[in-house]
């Protein structure tokens, strides 16, 4: 009797023990960034001080962008050069598709450029790239493409331990990248900026204050707390990539509040908000 007890409270123990591993890696895969590779996919928590998704107030981003009446110039890309923002891997497993980082660029090039090089159609997967939108120096903003969709803005790339494999791993490029969940804008380099410098002379006023108030809608749109805004020198896995070289992120911050004061947003987006 007392043996059949002893494997009746072990059974018991592997069951519960089976059923809390189970409802934590629900829990996991329902709030956290999961890493898409060969099946099985394994399950991992993204690092502690990366902060959570907030809820969207798409609302609020309406009133947000009637308040501070950005203009769009529609510059769009050769649809070679984008894509969609996929829901699943060639697995047919799910993976993140909802934009959930932003990731700030430069062109290096002047404005005209860039945008005739992004209209140009690229059949090359190697060629193809795109912003969502690019900030010009006199704070003007040409949207290249759609928020709904995939831009080119990063390739081999990472947001902390977590990035997204969609393709077979033949070339470095699939190893994983961020484009599906990220929000690509680039800041015109000045006229100094061109080449592979270390650093130029900077970027306007008109640009940090546009920029800001771009990212500001974006946060409230999608629900994206500032520590989840970036640069593409930061997700880069090629290390390759050192834009946008010069930024000012005091600059930066200061115009940021100016927009989120006239929008009476609170401090849950800003950078001093406490992770959830």
């Amino acid at each position: 009797m007392k043996i059949a007890e002893k494997y009746l409270w072990f059974g018991s123990g592997i069951i519960i023990g089976g059923i809390v591993i189970s409802l934590i890696l629900i829990r996991t895969a329902a709030t956290e960034w999961i890493f898409f590779g060969k099946s099985p996919r394994p399950i991992f928590a993204q690092a502690a001080d990366l902060q959570r998704l907030l809820p969207a107030t798409p609302e609020l981003s309406k009133k947000c962008k009637q308040i501070l009446n950005p203009r769009e110039i529609w510059q769009p890309a050769d649809k070679t050069n984008y894509g969609l923002r996929r829901p699943r891997d060639l697995a047919d497993g799910r993976i993140p598709n909802q934009p959930s980082v932003i990731v700030l660029h430069e062109t290096v090039l002047p404005l005209d450029p860039t945008l005739k090089l992004f209209s140009t159609p690229h059949p090359n997967d190697n060629q193809q790239l795109s912003y969502h939108l690019i900030l010009a120096r006199d704070g003007s903003l040409y949207r290249i493409v759609a928020d709904e969709f995939r831009a080119y803005g990063a390739g081999w790339s990472a947001w902390g331990d977590s990035t997204i494999r969609h393709r077979g791993s033949k070339i470095p490029a699939a190893a994983g990248s961020i484009n599906n969940v990220a929000l690509h804008i680039s800041l015109v380099s000045p006229l100094d900026g061109g080449g592979n410098t270390d650093g130029h002379s900077g970027y306007s006023n008109q640009q940090y204050s546009q920029l800001a108030q771009q990212v500001l809608l974006w946060q409230l749109r999608w629900g994206i707390p500032m520590r989840r805004v970036t640069t593409h020198a930061s997700v880069d896995r090629s290390h390759s990539r050192s834009d946008p070289r010069s930024f000012r992120w005091h600059l930066f911050d200061r115009a940021w509040q100016v927009a989120a004061k006239r929008c009476n947003v609170n401090a849950s987006y800003s950078i001093d908000a406490r992770s959830r």
